[in-house]
């Protein structure tokens, strides 16, 4: 060979180099103690389609409800003995996320990653088929008792997973309002105190994401949220993960505090879905019966002065935001809406976000210290100069 042709190739390689990547939220697993009725809870407040059914068995005694509205699905496992991580789980947390699944591509080369950066591997990559096809998948655990199951779809035409068999319809979605709830915008979870930094190097580490800086990072209302905050984002931007824990401020605990209390352990905190039309969504959601947590009215007298110190135009009017208890977060770019279903649970874990952006990446940050401003106004007006009471601090945890 000539020096020329060793110059030519120096530095080449054949070797292909696959990359594993997380596509898309695939589905979120709940763990209930009613499977049948949570489902149909979704169903007949959220605006949820049934998807499929999968009865017990005796080596698998759990059934499970899947329903979808949109690009979004959720599963609904519950025990049907007891005993098992299950019913393990439930007596521990309540109802709660437990798994948050991906679609992924390169699934083998997804899990090695994870091997060789030491994450807990609850079950290898398994291969599972029906008459639709075959779902290949691993189960990673995450914080808390979470876990992510990461899954190859590639070869399955079926409705959901092999088990599963079509469930019937529900007739009460012909009179009552759609609500146009999208996708899963973000999944958010708050963290013991002091795990938050290893909780974002776990994705960084293991599922090939990388961290998410947002407009939000950029605010000191560490005082009014009492929480650090940090995000993992993967690489086609398609699945947002948020993460908070415990920070001192202006109350005496954390909302990241008070749910590890109450769930006992990191867990999901809420979900976020999103809607090209939240007025419209919260009208309906409304009509639907779901419990609309409701902030106090002085808040909308806060956003107009702040809106008067902008050139931002917000399309949507403040009268309508008042109505549904919208709130809005803004920069000089854009705007991001968003307001929140009360607890699905008796304990207060987890909740429903309902958001919708217009040129704006945030989370609603300003918005702890935005609310914290208007109790404060409706103190004064009822001439309470005391320190903000237990019963309105409640209305900024979220």
């Amino acid at each position: 060979m000539s020096k020329k042709e060793t110059n030519m190739t120096k530095g080449k390689s054949n070797k292909v180099v696959i990359e594993g990547k997380v596509l898309n939220f695939d589905h979120l697993i709940f763990w209930v103690a009613n499977a049948k009725s949570a489902s149909s809870y979704f169903v007949t407040r959220f605006g949820f389609k049934p998807l499929a059914l999968r009865e017990p068995t005796e080596g698998k005694p759990v059934l499970a409800h899947a329903v979808k509205l949109n690009q979004i699905t959720i599963v609904f496992e519950s025990p049907t003995t007891t005993d098992g991580a299950i019913v393990k789980d439930l007596t521990a947390h309540g109802d709660f996320v437990k798994d948050v699944a991906f679609e992924v591509e390169a699934l083998d080369e997804l899990v090695r990653r994870a091997k060789e950066g030491g994450a807990q591997v609850v079950a290898d990559v398994t291969e599972d088929k029906d008459s639709d096809g075959i779902i290949r998948y691993a189960v990673l655990r995450t914080y808390g008792d979470n876990t992510h199951t990461l899954i190859d779809r590639s070869k399955y035409k079926g409705i959901f997973l092999p088990g599963y068999k079509a469930a019937e319809e529900d007739p009460i979605n012909d009179v009552l309002p759609q609500t146009n709830l999208l996708y899963i915008d973000h999944v958010e979870g708050n963290m013991a105190d002091g795990t938050l930094a290893d909780s974002v190097a776990w994705y960084e580490k293991n599922l090939n994401m990388h961290r998410f800086w947002c407009v939000d990072y950029n605010h000191d209302v560490v005082p009014y949220s009492c929480i650090n905050s940090a995000s993992v984002i993967n690489k086609n931007e398609t699945v947002l993960l948020s993460m908070n824990e415990a920070a001192k401020g202006l109350r005496l605990t954390s909302k990241a505090s008070e749910f590890v209390k109450a769930f006992g352990t990191s867990g999901v905190e809420h979900v976020a879905l999103y809607t090209d039309d939240i007025v419209e969504t919260m009208r309906n959601l409304k009509a639907r019966g779901a419990e609309i947590m409701v902030f106090p009215p002085t808040y909308y007298d806060v956003i107009r002065q702040k809106l008067k110190g902008t050139s931002l135009k917000v399309a949507e009017s403040l009268d309508a935001l008042k109505e549904f208890s919208i709130l809005i977060d803004f920069d000089e770019r854009g705007y991001m809406l968003q307001a929140f279903i009360k607890h699905l649970q008796p304990r207060p874990t987890l909740f429903i976000e309902v958001l919708q952006r217009r040129n704006h990446r945030g989370f609603g940050a300003m918005n702890y210290k935005w609310v914290f401003e208007a109790i404060e106004l409706l103190d004064a007006a009822s001439g309470d100069k005391n320190n903000i009471k237990e019963d309105k601090k409640e209305d900024i945890k979220a």
